[in-house]
C-alpha cells in the first residue's frame, strides 16, 4: 500500500513538472495546466480529510505566523482582485486573480499539507530531484548548446553568449539553476552528502553558465555571501577577525553594485534593460494618477509592458516597483509587512537552529535580490514562487527552532 509521503511526492513532483513547462512556454500540455493544479489541491484536501477522520491529521495551534503570513497573502488578493479594481483595467485584473488564486491555493495547500505531516524533507526533494529529471533532459536533449557557451563572455553586455539547453528564455533556465544549486546545498547540508547530488549540481553550474543570467548569477554570488557571512558566528574565531571578515564581505558586495567592471556596473544594467524606464517613465505616470495609495491595477508585467493598459508604463522589471504601481502605497505596506515577518522569524530561528536559521536567511536574500530586476515578488506567474514559497511558509513553523535540527529528523518530531 502506497504510504501518504508517497502519493504527496508524486503529486507534488507532477505539479512542479507542469508548472516548469507551462511557465517556460516550451510545451503544450494535453490538459489544461489549471486543472492539474486544482486536482492536486482537490487531492491534498481529500486525503487531510480522510487523515482527520481516522485522527491522524490534527489541526495543531504552534505555526501561528504560518497564519498570519497566509492571511497576508490572501488579504493582499482579496483587496486588489475584488475591492480596489480599477474599470479600465478589470479585464486584466480577472485574469491575474484566477492565475493569482490558483497559486495561492496551491502553495498554501502545500504547505499547510506538508508542514502538518511532517514532510518538510520531502517538498526539498521532491523539488531537486523533479528539477533534476528536468535539467538532464534538457541537457541531453540539447547538448548542442555546450558548444556554445563562452565564460568569458557572461559579464560582457555586447557579446555575451546565451543558451536556454531548450527552455525558453536564458533568464528562465538561469533562475531554475540557480534554485537548483540552493537546494542542492540544502540537501547535501542536512540529508547527507552523495555524488549523485553532486552531480546535479555541477550540471546546475554549466547550465547556469550557459545562461550567462546575470540576475541568476549575482543572486546566487548573494546568497552564498550571507551563507558565508552568517555561518562565521559558529567558528572560534577572535571577535575581531570575524568583524575584518564580515566587513570585508560587506564592502565585497558595496562594490560590486557600485564599481565593479564597467559591463557589470549598477548604471549598465540599468541601461542595458527595461529598467530605467521605471524611473523615467512608470513611476512618474504613477504619481500623476489619483491612485497612489491603490494602485493602477492588479494585471500581468506583460500587459503594463506591451502598454495595453490606459497608462504609459513599458515593462516593470523590478518586483517592488510593480507592486508599488499596481497596488499603491497599500499593496507594498502589506509586502514590506510580510518580508520583515519572514526575516525576524528567520532570524529567530538562525538564535536557535544556526545552520538551518542561516540558509534560511540566505535563501530568502537571494529571493528579495532577484525581485530587484524580475517581478518575482510573491507572483503567482513566476516558476520561482512555486519552488521556493511553500518552504519559506513551512520554515515559519517553530518545530525548527530546534538545535541542530536535521531535515530527516522532523519525521520524528510531533505534532
Amino acid at each position: 500500500m502506497i504510504k501518504v509521503s508517497g502519493i504527496f511526492s508524486i503529486f507534488y513532483s507532477v505539479l512542479l513538472l507542469s508548472r516548469i513547462y507551462v511557465i517556460a512556454g516550451v510545451y503544450t500540455l494535453p490538459v489544461d495546466p489549471s486543472l492539474i493544479q486544482m486536482g492536486y489541491v482537490g487531492v491534498l484536501i481529500m486525503v487531510a480529510i480522510v487523515q482527520i477522520k481516522e485522527n491522524n491529521y490534527k489541526i495543531t495551534k504552534h505555526i501561528k505566523t504560518m497564519d498570519a503570513a497566509i492571511l497576508l497573502l490572501v488579504g493582499y488578493w482579496v483587496l486588489f482582485g475584488f475591492v480596489f479594481v480599477n474599470p479600465p483595467m478589470e479585464q486584466y485584473t480577472k485574469a491575474m486573480v484566477l492565475r493569482q488564486g490558483l497559486f495561492l491555493a496551491t502553495i498554501i495547500a502545500t504547505a499547510l499539507f506538508a508542514c502538518r505531516n511532517n514532510y518538510f524533507a520531502e517538498v526539498i526533494s521532491v523539488s531537486f530531484w523533479t528539477i533534476a529529471v528536468v535539467l538532464l533532459f534538457q541537457f541531453i536533449t540539447n547538448i548542442n548548446d555546450v558548444t556554445q557557451i563562452d565564460i568569458r563572455s557572461i559579464l560582457n553586455v555586447s557579446s555575451r553568449s546565451r543558451v536556454n539547453f531548450g527552455l525558453g528564455h536564458y533568464n528562465y533556465l538561469g533562475m531554475l539553476c540557480s534554485c537548483e544549486i540552493i537546494l542542492g546545498i540544502w540537501i547535501r547540508k542536512f540529508r547527507g552528502k552523495n555524488k549523485l547530488s553532486l552531480f546535479v549540481i555541477a550540471l546546475s553550474s554549466v547550465m547556469l553558465l550557459g545562461s550567462a543570467s546575470r540576475n541568476a548569477i549575482f543572486g546566487l554570488i548573494v546568497f552564498g555571501l550571507i551563507e558565508f557571512y552568517f555561518s562565521l558566528e559558529q567558528y572560534a574565531f577572535r571577535k575581531v577577525y570575524k568583524f575584518i571578515i564580515q566587513v570585508s564581505i560587506f564592502i565585497i558586495v558595496l562594490m560590486m553594485a557600485l564599481f565593479g567592471d564597467n559591463s557589470v556596473s549598477l548604471n549598465g544594467l540599468l541601461l542595458d534593460s527595461n529598467r530605467l524606464t521605471l524611473f523615467s517613465v512608470a513611476l512618474p505616470t504613477f504619481f500623476k494618477s489619483n491612485r497612489t495609495w491603490i494602485g493602477l491595477g492588479l494585471a500581468s508585467g506583460e500587459i503594463y509592458g506591451q502598454n495595453l493598459t490606459p497608462y504609459k508604463t513599458y515593462w516593470l522589471d523590478n518586483g517592488y516597483i510593480y507592486t508599488l504601481i499596481t497596488s499603491g502605497y497599500i499593496g507594498i505596506a502589506i509586502y514590506v509587512i510580510l518580508i520583515i515577518l519572514f526575516l525576524f522569524n528567520y532570524w529567530k530561528l538562525k538564535n536557535r537552529n544556526n545552520a538551518m536559521g542561516v540558509l534560511a536567511i540566505a535563501t530568502f536574500s537571494m529571493y528579495l535580490f532577484s525581485a530587484l530586476f524580475e517581478t518575482t515578488l510573491f507572483n503567482g506567474g513566476v516558476l520561482l514562487n512555486y519552488l521556493l514559497l511553500p518552504i519559506f511558509l513551512m520554515l515559519l513553523d517553530n518545530r525548527f527552532m530546534i538545535e541542530n535540527r536535521k531535515l530527516a529528523d522532523l519525521n520524528e518530531v510531533t505534532k
